[in-house]
């Protein structure tokens, strides 16, 4: 690699210069030069003819610091005209782009000029090196890819030591050029994978090499490859199918993450965007994107009822529109009659949860009556929805991680929303962790891609699976309760179809009203669907736990109302392939 650091506090007319000097020595692309560092560089050498054409208001605007120092600087770059950099040639551009990499960025980084250089490059900037004031050469390490774009969002790169982390790897004795894990898990298992220099001592005027490096360790993950593969190839041949389809303006990223319930480990998660027919891998959209997932969420709820004593198990009620004073009703998707417990897992109804939740918010519900409601209520579902990982840290071993979001207001309605999975949003391995959870029966398991970190032949670091949490609190017969409840989903619900029978498993449906923004202007003002769906299998000895967030399927419009069937049609050709 070739770079440049100004510690020689050259001037800028002196660093023109030596761009001017050097640009001969070196091939550099200057189709990636843009106009802006033209014109940035034409400002450099012609300051005061533009700044007569500056006109005298803006120059008394600009005295009287109604233009910060910035608009008047693009002020000064809009009057710098095509006749004026058209003065440059193609050899005047290889110096203005070599200077505009000579000076882009903090003063104190080293500027990366070139990486891959030829034998020719190498020796001259070596060679001549105490010529070139600032210039040099050195070997860089950067991680090769093999699986290509697979995971690489949460891979992590590496690379330059960044000005706000410099403090801390300072601190724990890295030196300023040294290459290190800029994020994922590049960035949370630095400290294994980065190795040690040879260590030497001065004695007299000669160096004794004291120790001698060590190269890094090897990092290996959960992840199973040929599963991960798979899951990213068929969610991106779904999607570009998808988008074709009716209703599918909005749709544009989904994403799938597959996980062993009994220990934490993540065996595959994907994410794909796409726009313009063109995918783009965003696995790291499981852990940081949120949304509003709907009723996947109603195995929890049905739990806080049963467990606060609200209802009981097998338990009828009549599923109707209900109606809160001075609000709209509230229903089904279609109107239920009467349903059980079960039936209210089976067939997805509102209403059973709504009425649960006015019991838990100790109102006795009438027709059109007010409801003013205790509205410790909502701290009562969140945190039993935290037990299973909603709305909460999933503990997963990256830098970042979105928790979801939580609902500000609280009224009787949005408490009713919050039970059906429609007021607070949560992110695609938060209801991993969730069905993960009730699978298990027992335990919330830590979410984690470490398996162990090898150093030659020796295992120095063995994962042991992290329990964050149990579920002590909750009766067990109430969580297998549930379960039965997923069961029937599957067999004879609204997840029938999901997953083939011989596959055994148990999950739940989710559809959500969301919003989309429909011309890029920050304002989410078009009514959209978003679907999910969580399930484990097989259902008696779970050994995989499986959840899909698709935001934005659909939108609602007056020509058709079709939900294209996306996370059905990708969970199935998933499953199959189990």
């Amino acid at each position: 690699m070739i770079f440049y650091k100004n510690d020689n506090k050259l001037s800028t007319k002196d660093e023109i210069k030596l761009a001017y000097k050097i640009k001969d020595y070196i091939d550099l692309d200057i189709s990636k030069l843009n106009k802006k560092s033209i014109k940035e560089f034409y400002l450099l050498e012609h300051e005061n003819d533009i700044k007569k054409r500056i006109d005298d208001k803006d120059y008394t605007k600009y005295k009287r610091h109604e233009l910060s120092d910035i608009d008047f600087y693009k002020l000064k770059l809009d009057l710098i005209n095509e006749e004026d950099i058209n003065i440059y040639n193609d050899d005047d551009k290889k110096a203005i782009y070599l200077y505009s990499l000579m000076t882009t960025g903090y003063k104190y980084e080293d500027k990366i000029i070139k990486k891959d250089i030829t034998e020719e490059e190498l020796a001259y900037f070596s060679e001549s090196n105490f010529l070139l004031n600032g210039f040099n050469t050195k070997y860089i390490y950067d991680r090769n890819y093999i699986y290509n774009d697979t995971l690489k969002t949460i891979l992590g790169k590496v690379g330059n030591i960044t000005k706000e982390n410099k403090d801390y790897y300072l601190n724990k004795g890295y030196e300023l050029d040294d290459t290190v894990g800029l994020n994922g898990l590049e960035y949370m298992y630095d400290n294994y994978l980065k190795g040690g220099k040879d260590k030497y001592k001065l004695v007299g005027n000669d160096l004794i090499l004291e120790s001698n490096g060590q190269i890094g360790n090897d990092l290996y993950i959960t992840i199973d490859i040929n599963l991960q593969s798979m899951v990213d190839n068929i969610l991106e041949s779904e999607l570009k199918i998808a988008k074709s389809g009716i209703n599918t303006r909005f749709l544009d990223r989904s994403y799938v993450t597959i996980t062993d319930p009994s220990n934490g480990d993540i065996k595959a998660i994907s994410g794909k965007i796409i726009q313009n027919n063109n995918i783009t891998d965003y696995s790291i959209g499981a852990v940081l994107d949120t949304m509003v997932s709907g009723s996947v969420v109603k195995g929890a709820s049905i739990l806080v009822g049963y467990n606060e004593g609200k209802i009981r198990i097998g338990e009828g009620m009549v599923d109707e529109c209900i109606k809160i004073k001075a609000t709209p009703k509230k229903c089904s998707i279609y109107t239920m009659g009467y349903v059980t417990d079960l039936d209210a897992l089976r067939k997805s109804s509102n209403v059973y949860q709504f009425k649960t939740a006015l019991r838990v918010a100790g109102v006795k519900y009438g027709y059109d009556m007010p409801a003013p409601i205790n509205k410790e209520a909502f701290n009562i579902y969140r945190d039993y929805f935290a037990l299973f990982g909603l709305g909460v840290s999933t503990g997963i071993d990256l830098e970042k991680e979105n928790t979801g979001i939580k609902g500000k207001e609280e009224n009787a309605g949005l408490l009713m929303n919050l039970a059906i999975g429609q007021y607070d949003s949560y992110t695609n391995i938060q209801l991993n962790q969730y069905i993960s959870t009730i699978a298990n029966s027992k335990n919330r398991y830590k979410l984690h891609f470490l398996k162990y970190i090898r150093n030659n032949d020796n295992i120095i670091n063995d994962y042991e699976p992290v329990i964050l949490n149990n579920l002590d609190k909750i009766d067990n017969k109430y969580i297998e309760r549930v379960k039965k409840g997923l069961r029937l989903v599957i067999t004879d619900g609204t997840g029938r179809g999901y997953i083939d029978d011989n596959k055994f498993a148990s999950g739940k449906t989710g559809t959500s009203e969301t919003l989309a923004d429909s011309n890029n202007d920050s304002i989410y003002e078009t009514e959209t669907i978003s679907t999910a769906f969580v399930a484990y299998l097989p259902s008696d000895n779970p050994k995989y736990a499986i959840s899909i967030t698709t935001p934005s399927i659909s939108y609602i419009n007056s020509r058709s109302n079709y939900v294209y069937p996306f996370n059905k049609i990708v969970i199935k050709k998933i499953t199959d392939n189990l």
